[in-house]
């Protein structure tokens, strides 16, 4: 695995958003994987500037997100749908019939788990799959102990998430979110994953992910095992790496 920390966040980010240019310049017809989260957000940010400072052509790239949450409206904030529409998919002028995303409220999820899958995965593997971490290790909403052969399925948030999407967006209490995502198979198959992450809580589930045993316990550990990944850090996110290298 190659590991790059940058010099500061604003590096953090722009080099992350670089990874997603080069690869659509490379390959105009590219699949591309994205991920959302309080990471990802400045990524997007900084992907866009490059977008709009030096154009290039994103009429054939497809871009699909890693998951989604189940049972609150696209037009939500707490939306993966309504983030990578907002923040990617039309500021870089990406066709719509280009953004693959499940459908939150479909009648059958696991029919619906298939369906997304066959459009994003198998044959059609992602040339590039953006990943954040959580804290304790879950990549996509692959909580740990998710079998590492797990196709795309139905998991669920954790508390930590659950709540903090609630409090931001007004969601009800009795509103029952889930987390409808590619499973660690899907990710693996990816020709080239960046695994993105920054600030000082996340040095610790770094360290275990890039230097630890892999694990289930830990989702993102089996990156390791992936030919072709990069793992793009802040100093923040690095601090507890940095003996290893």
């Amino acid at each position: 695995m190659k590991i790059t920390i940058a010099k500061s966040l604003d590096d953090f980010y722009k080099q992350s958003a670089e990874r997603i240019a080069s690869k659509i310049i490379e390959k105009p017809k590219s699949i591309i994987g994205l991920s959302t989260g309080r990471t990802t957000g400045g990524i997007h940010k900084a992907l866009v500037e490059l977008y709009r400072e030096k154009p290039f052509d994103t009429s054939q790239v497809t871009v699909f997100g890693l998951d989604e949450v189940t049972n609150i409206s696209r037009e939500c904030k707490a939306s993966c749908y309504w983030l990578l529409l907002n923040q990617v998919v039309e500021p870089l002028g990406i066709p719509l019939s280009n953004f693959i995303m499940p459908d939150p409220f479909a009648k059958d999820l696991q029919r619906e788990c298939r369906k997304f899958e066959d459009r994003v995965s198998n044959d059609n593997a992602s040339d590039l799959q953006m990943l954040g971490i959580g804290e304790n290790g879950h990549i996509g909403f692959n909580q740990p102990g998710t079998p590492f052969g797990s196709t795309t399925w139905i998991s669920y948030l954790d508390d930590s998430l659950d709540e903090r999407l609630r409090r931001e967006n007004n969601i009800a209490p009795d509103v029952k979110m889930g987390g409808l995502t590619l499973g660690i198979k899907n990710i693996m198959w990816s020709k080239k994953i960046v695994l993105v992450a920054s600030g000082k809580n996340k040095a610790d589930i770094i360290e275990k992910a890039l230097f630890g045993p892999v694990s289930e316990d830990v989702p993102a550990s089996v990156l390791q095992l992936h030919p072709d990944c990069e793992a793009i850090l802040d100093p923040e996110a690095a601090q507890q790496i940095v003996k290893h290298l």
